[in-house]
């Protein structure tokens, strides 16, 4: 016990009730979620897609299911009643959306695949408001357009002829649409139950993900080629399974919490800027006008999106 008037203990609860110590946490994640890209692409002739993101999700649930599978098997009936929804999360969050991520780094940069990747937070909204119909206010659409821009600089190339002749990197567009599926999972986030908590959902959309996956990951396996087994692939998935989809990702949701998804949304910038930090002086990648354009339109676009709220309509 303290003495009364004494200043309460330095918990780890109480350490990140204070703003700067949040900030600072989701800072380090963003340059955790960064180093996905980088190994990414290093890694991206090396370990096929499937395989990549097999063992990233196996790990990464291998890691949280300790401190999340009493609670899973509390809810193994409400679980179970939502199958079809945790599939279809599953499919999106794995395979189309991290595998696809990893597919599209054996075509593009990590420096392209960074910014296209940013695009998220607004393709979210478009989605929400397709799908929820949720009202998106003027500086939400404003922000989309930009962004969209934005996302267009980098698959073109900075070359407006390519748009017109639909020239494009296929990798940039892989990227696009593992983006996009990501998106679609976060958007069916609001139908899950609310008594599933965020680390039992992590764990059951990896879970349900890994049962779409094994089958792609065991073609991929005989007709493409295997994941090789030397202690850099090794410490790679290691670093990704524990660091980015356990550790970074639970920082991140604690941060969130604490900040506020507004607040919360430098994690964006930071991880594009880390992003592209590391893909020019680990990688050797040239920064070019084109990714400094597409850089701030998209950041520009994510800001004004971010500070407007969707409204549901009734």
């Amino acid at each position: 016990m303290t003495a009364p008037g004494s200043p309460a203990p330095k918990t780890a609860e109480n350490l990140f009730d204070r703003e700067a110590v949040a900030y600072t946490i989701i800072v380090g994640a963003a340059l955790i979620f960064a180093s996905n890209h980088i190994l990414a692409r290093y890694l991206g002739g090396i370990i096929p897609p499937m395989g990549f993101v097999f063992w990233r999700m196996a790990i990464g649930a291998a890691v949280i299911l300790p401190f999340a599978g009493y609670g899973l098997f509390a809810q193994r009936r409400l679980i179970l009643r939502n199958w079809k929804l945790f599939a279809l999360m599953g499919l999106l969050f794995v395979p189309l959306g991290n595998g696809a991520i990893y597919a599209a780094y054996t075509f593009t940069t990590a420096l392209n695949g960074g910014v296209v990747s940013a695009a998220q937070p607004a393709i979210t909204v478009l989605l929400s408001a397709l799908l929820w119909r949720d009202l998106i206010n003027r500086k939400q659409g404003v922000g989309i357009v930009i962004a969209a821009v934005g996302v267009l600089a980098i698959i073109a190339r900075g070359n407006p002829q390519a748009i017109l002749a639909l020239e494009f990197n296929v990798g940039d567009l892989i990227m696009l649409g593992a983006t996009s599926a990501v998106a679609l999972h976060n958007v069916l986030v609001r139908m899950v139950p609310k008594e599933i908590s965020v680390p039992q959902l992590l764990v059951i959309v990896q879970l349900f993900g890994l049962m779409v996956t094994t089958p792609l990951y065991v073609l991929e396996t005989i007709y493409v080629r295997p994941v090789p087994i030397s202690g850099e692939t090794i410490i790679s998935l290691l670093w990704i399974g524990i660091a980015v989809t356990a550790i970074a990702v639970g920082l991140t949701n604690a941060s969130i919490r604490r900040l506020g998804p507004n607040k919360a949304s430098i994690s964006n910038y930071m991880r594009v800027l880390f992003t592209a930090i590391l893909a020019i002086l680990l990688l050797g990648e040239d920064l070019q006008a084109y990714h400094l354009f597409g850089l701030f339109a998209v950041m520009g676009g994510v800001y004004l999106m971010t500070r407007g709220r969707s409204v549901p309509t009734k």
